[in-house]
């Protein structure tokens, strides 16, 4: 192993084990805290950002995200030439893309296009490495090769994407970096691949069914995308949610970090692949999920992040210690 490579991985080790520490300290003096508030009833992994995600029953939950079968969330990413991420904000039709698990390698599937067969954690060569950026923070991906470029080209009548892979030991985002208007709660190891913010969105059952009260034309969470839901609690509790422990043996513990800010994203078809002419559902988000300090993009799911690591599945008990203001 390289010195940088060897570097890369002790100052992981490093951090994960003052995240464990902290969090052992943590739950041990703010165990009596946590109250029951539901049970998990879904996990989803979206290994290719804006691509479709994997419904899981049980997962790894590891610092950067939730992982299965060698595959982990957000691993690869769609780039400009600069660089700067691709998402469905720019190509909708990316919202086609079917993405599953085979062994050693990723499967991408979409209409009228062959399928395109990636390994899943390649070999790290420095040689292919592209400096990429997600909002204000740049990140060091590497590129996939020029069958991948083509094969996206090809589908979304775009020239000059590339796709990316982080891999292996390869330098992770630190969220806590990140410039925010409102602050940002991520503390410094807080680390994610190529997701917007932090390792984990989560989302609450009957926040969503309080949004679809209000929507003539349903939405499901295909829509919003998170990683982990739960039931049991009512409307917007996720609102109010300091930490959250998931599960009792060996639990898992999440600090919540801030609220998911939202974007035209939404308003992608994930049947279609197509914008929604109504807007919608944004357009109601806006209506009664706008508060200060986000300004004009309402707020919908909270980003956490996960002080240890474990396993996780639905059903699995969730417990909350609650903001005290």
């Amino acid at each position: 192993m390289s010195e940088e490579r060897w570097n890369v991985l002790l100052a992981l080790s490093v951090a994960s084990l003052g995240r464990w520490l902290a969090s052992l300290w943590a739950s041990r003096n703010r165990r009596d805290q946590f109250v029951r508030v539901g049970q998990v009833s879904d996990l989803s992994l979206f290994p290719v950002k804006s691509c479709q995600g994997i419904p899981l029953q049980k997962a790894r939950a590891e610092v950067t995200g939730l992982v299965s079968e060698g595959l982990y969330d957000r691993q690869w990413m769609l780039v400009k030439p600069n660089g700067d991420f691709l998402s469905m904000r720019h190509y909708s039709k990316m919202a086609l893309i079917r993405v599953s698990s085979h062994v050693c390698n990723l499967h991408l599937d979409a209409p009228g296009q062959q399928t395109l067969v990636l390994p899943k954690n390649p070999s790290v060569d420095q040689q292919r490495f592209i400096m990429t950026r997600v909002w204000g923070l740049r990140v060091l991906g590497m590129d996939c090769g020029n069958e991948a470029e083509s094969w996206f080209q090809t589908f979304l009548g775009a020239e000059g994407v590339r796709l990316v892979v982080s891999s292996g030991t390869m330098p992770k985002k630190d969220s806590s970096k990140e410039l925010k208007p409102w602050g940002n709660p991520a503390q410094p190891g807080d680390l994610a691949l190529f997701s917007d913010f932090g390792g984990y969105l989560v989302m609450n059952e009957a926040s969503l069914g309080a949004l679809n009260d209000r929507l003539q034309n349903k939405v499901t969470f295909r829509s919003f995308r998170p990683n982990i839901v739960i039931s049991g609690c009512d409307a917007f509790a996720e609102d109010c949610w300091e930490e959250i422990k998931i599960g009792d043996k060996r639990p898992l513990y999440f600090r919540i970090l801030d609220p998911c800010t939202r974007c035209v994203l939404t308003t992608v078809n994930p049947d279609t692949g197509e914008r929604n002419k109504d807007k919608q559902p944004l357009e109601t988000l806006k209506q009664f999920r706008c508060f200060p300090p986000y300004g004009s993009d309402p707020i919908f799911g909270v980003n956490a992040a996960l002080d240890n690591t474990g396993d996780i599945q639905v059903g699995d008990p969730v417990y909350a210690i609650r903001k005290s203001n």
